[in-house]
């Protein structure tokens, strides 16, 4: 599930973890494997079709290529680079409440606000989705700083700011496609 323009291999898999229960249940979980992580924002940004602040009014757990997802509806407060129609998107994340993707970005929260680096979706059911680019372009408001949310803090490259102020977020150039 990469952005367009970022080569990225994906591997998924899914199995149950026995430690975590969820209701008696084993809770399962889901690897992700991906070539090009991100690690600069202007990159990120480039392969992006907008970057957005945007707070989380609602979720629900989906499938998607029968692979467990969440979607996310936001509300858009301010479109800082690139273009959407509407004030109102989905994003689609790897994973639900009850199959953890520790691979991928963490699963947004209702109530909270964000700072996405956005692409559009790459599979054939809901087009009008977008997706979180690389699974890197996410960080929550907390506070006056954005804090990073995206793949595993660790590992080969990891660059990308832990946390970005919010005072006068803006970005000076546009996003890509």
């Amino acid at each position: 599930m990469a952005a367009a323009g970022a080569a990225a291999l994906v591997i998924l898999s899914s199995s149950s973890c026995a430690a975590e229960q969820t209701q008696n249940r084993p809770k399962r979980q889901i690897s992700v494997s991906l070539v090009n992580r991100y690690t600069d924002l202007g990159r990120m940004q480039k392969d992006s079709t907008a970057v957005v602040l945007a707070s989380a009014v609602g979720s629900s757990a989906a499938e998607r290529d029968g692979f467990p997802i969440t979607v996310t509806d936001l509300r858009i407060s301010k479109i800082l680079a690139g273009n959407i129609s509407g004030s109102v998107i989905k994003v689609q994340q790897l994973g639900t409440e009850s199959v953890e993707s520790p691979d991928t970005s963490r699963l947004m929260k209702v109530g909270n606000t964000y700072l996405l680096y956005l692409g559009k979706n790459d599979g054939k059911e809901n087009p009008d989705h977008f997706i979180i680019t690389g699974g890197d372009g996410i960080y929550v408001l907390q506070g006056n700083r954005y804090l990073y949310r995206g793949g595993p803090s660790a590992g080969p490259g990891k660059s990308l700011p832990k946390e970005l102020a919010a005072d006068g977020m803006k970005l000076t150039s546009q996003a890509g496609p």
